[in-house]
């Protein structure tokens, strides 16, 4: 596997030097506070890679309390020295990320129960599996996985066309993938109507203050179909505001930023 063999390589020169590679032992996971637990699928891939005696007393999206065991493994020095730095690191980036991302969506649930916390394609190069499962797991959901799976018009997209070449270029864009949404970032409330009117499904309202989003969400009376988003700046913090607004969404790249949970790690010779 390579996130395996990225940490371990193809040797173990402590563990080598020591001696000590063929002795049995246990190694055990335990959270050192409350969080949300993401990256148990992933360990386990590592587990069944390598054939290795392990339990898991949690699964990814469970709430862990400060002490919980969350996994246990049972193998020789060598393997579970191989195993233990890649597991913890996946344990606490992901389980920060699904902790954040359960913290902002419970804030802005307090001011409208049915809002969704949806994250950007702003996430790491190389890991954005890993960080959208841990979104999945903290209870957030996905914004767009790539240019390939939504269509989202930015300005810079307007740069390109007219007036007139917007009108046709629009309608032959609804009419070629007659099955997607049509997401449309604007900031400021005229233009959220000229799009509606061309016939945008989504208004992404990009770093409006909560005064001008409010006037936007009020277009969901004239366009009974239309679902407004929030970005911009969108964090724990503030997510309360926005969400009082009545947008349908909120989007967000504040929980890639988390800070990693802490797992406790303890080894011992049997």
């Amino acid at each position: 596997m390579d996130l395996l063999f990225e940490d371990s390589g193809d040797f173990d020169l402590t563990t080598i030097g020591l001696g000590i590679g063929h002795k049995s032992g246990k190694m055990s996971f335990c959270a050192k506070h409350d969080m949300i637990l993401s990256g148990a699928k992933e360990v386990q891939k590592i587990m069944n890679e390598l054939q290795i005696k392990h339990t898991f007393h949690l699964c990814d999206g469970d709430f862990v309390s400060k002490n919980s065991l969350i996994l246990e493994v049972f193998s020789d020095a060598e393997t579970l020295h191989k195993t233990w730095k890649i597991s913890q690191n996946i344990f606490e980036y992901m389980s920060g990320i699904a902790t954040y991302t359960s913290k902002i969506v419970q804030n802005a649930r307090l001011a409208k129960p049915d809002i969704t916390i949806a994250t950007t394609r702003k996430n790491f190069p190389g890991a954005k599996k890993l960080m959208l499962q841990a979104v999945l797991d903290g209870g957030g959901s996905i914004h767009r996985l790539g240019l390939y799976d939504s269509i989202l018009i930015f300005k810079q997209h307007l740069e390109f066309l007219n007036d007139e070449e917007l009108n046709s270029s629009f309608k032959n864009l609804k009419s070629k993938f007659i099955e997607k949404k049509i997401i449309v970032e604007i900031d400021n409330c005229a233009d959220g109507i000229k799009f509606c009117e061309l016939g945008a499904d989504v208004l992404q309202c990009e770093k409006m203050n909560l005064e001008k989003l409010q006037e936007c969400v009020t277009l969901k009376h004239r366009f009974p179909s239309l679902l407004v988003s929030a970005t911009g700046g969108i964090d724990i913090e503030n997510a309360y505001e926005f969400a009082k607004t009545g947008v349908d969404f909120i989007v967000t790249s504040a929980p890639y930023h988390a800070k990693p949970a802490d797992i406790k790690v303890e080894m011992k010779y049997e």
